[in-house]
């Protein structure tokens, strides 16, 4: 009799250790879930916004009889205070400078960022797509209807494609090529975020 209570006894025991110990390791998915969402809920967004421009004589206003080509990448940084971007063309000479203008598609505008501008023209540049210029627009690029506004303003006209890039030359100095500036469907645009110029760099 003594014996099978003592059975009883630890069989009684062993029970309740592996059902508290089924207790204490159960996971808590809720508590889980809701720290997640304290850490992922209170960061700041990282979407870039990327937009392009195919440039050609046949989109100036009025157009230009010309083989000169060139593209425009533009890409927002993370926390939407600056827009880095590159300036490519082909088969173009004697520039002199390049903006961003406002204005809508067949309209002409005035400039609201200067891209690229020099003193002394560029020579022929026919090799395939070379880098024209290359840099950062912050808040302080901006010019004319923009001027003492903030770069998300910029970022609203390429959005709404009332804004476009014109390259200048010699030839031409109201604008050689030129193409409306559109929302890109990647924000892995080549470009370079390492200046704080609009005009910091060329590359012809």
């Amino acid at each position: 009799m003594n014996i099978n209570r003592s059975a009883l006894i630890i069989a009684f025991v062993v029970t309740a250790l592996i059902f508290a110990s089924s207790i204490t390791i159960r996971p808590q998915p809720t508590l889980a879930a809701a720290s997640a969402a304290v850490t992922t809920g209170g960061g700041k967004s990282t979407t870039q916004k990327a937009f392009t421009a195919t440039m050609t004589g046949s989109e100036e206003v009025p157009p230009k009889n010309t083989k000169a080509t060139g593209t425009a990448t533009f890409v927002s940084s993370t926390d939407g205070s600056s827009v880095s971007y590159q300036i490519h063309v082909a088969n173009i000479k004697g520039v002199t400078m390049a903006h961003i203008h406002s204005g809508a598609i067949g309209k002409n505008g005035p400039v609201v960022v200067t891209l690229f501008k020099s003193a002394s023209p560029t020579g022929t540049m026919n090799r395939v797509f070379p880098i024209l210029s290359q840099g950062t627009i912050t808040s302080a690029n901006l010019e004319g209807p923009l001027k003492g506004k903030t770069i998300s303003d910029l970022i609203r006209l390429m959005k709404d494609g009332t804004a476009y890039a014109n390259v200048h030359t010699q030839q031409n100095p109201k604008g050689e090529i030129r193409g409306q500036i559109s929302t890109s469907a990647s924000a892995s645009a080549s470009t370079s975020g390492g200046s704080s110029s609009a005009s910091a760099s060329a590359g012809y």
